[in-house]
């Protein structure tokens, strides 16, 4: 079986991003053997970080970005990201998008996602944290 999963990377190596300060997501096909790489799909970020380096400000999400990222991605099944907020995940997850949390090489991390893809019942929360 396979599956469109979009996920929060800079380079398409490695998954390093959090899912609401994402300028980009890369959308890759899964399934039987290798990773197969679509496109990479470009949005203005969800939420609004501190100075570099340091950890995000507190505050309010707008809805309209997160429609527009749910959206963008209305043709795949999952986001795989580094983290994602709350408020975000909520969001993403009312809208029938599965999320799985991790840090790695994303050949590694979609070599765990697959399998789980595989599950009949999809979960209403967040689910496996991939790190």
């Amino acid at each position: 079986m396979s599956h469109r999963v979009a996920i929060t990377t800079r380079d398409g190596k490695v998954v390093q991003e959090h899912f609401g300060h994402a300028r980009h997501f890369h959308i890759v096909d899964i399934g039987e053997g290798e990773p197969v790489y679509v496109e990479t799909r470009e949005i203005e970020p969800r939420c609004q970080g501190g100075p570099a380096g340091e950890a995000p400000q507190e505050q309010p999400h707008d809805a309209s970005r997160f429609a527009a990222a749910v959206e963008l991605l209305s043709d795949c099944e999952a986001v795989v990201t580094a983290q994602i907020g709350e408020g975000a995940a909520a969001y993403v997850l009312a809208h029938g998008l599965r999320i799985f949390e991790g840090r790695g090489f994303v050949d590694d991390i979609l070599g765990e996602v697959g399998p789980l893809l595989d599950k009949a019942e999809p979960s209403p929360e967040k689910e496996e944290d991939l790190s």
